[in-house]
């Protein structure tokens, strides 16, 4: 019994592992505009320098923290069901240097 349930607990664990996300790269904002409605949505693209993965965040919760457009940045987070990370915590790097 207690095997069953150390092993069920490993594997929840595991899950909420996989589930966070850490992604570094440069923010690019993006303004989606419904001409129809006049709805306008604002959100963050960041392409993950290692995997090579976009990932959207939502633009005014890292505006609340101070980032832009062009900043080369950590950010920590969960994917949420719309396919946007949300942010647990953020990072500022130095831009990247070119050669």
């Amino acid at each position: 019994m207690f095997r069953v349930l150390a092993l069920t607990a490993g594997l929840a664990f595991s899950l909420l592992a996989q589930a966070e996300e850490v992604v570094t790269g440069t923010l690019e904002e993006l303004i989606f505009e419904d001409f129809e409605s006049g709805k306008v949505e604002r959100r963050f693209s960041l392409k993950d320098e290692q995997s090579g993965n976009y990932y959207f965040l939502d633009a005014g919760e890292l505006k609340r923290r101070g980032m832009k457009s062009g900043d080369r940045v950590t950010i920590r987070g969960e994917m949420d069901s719309r396919r946007i990370l949300q942010v647990r915590e953020t990072q500022k790097l130095e831009a990247a240097r070119e050669e």
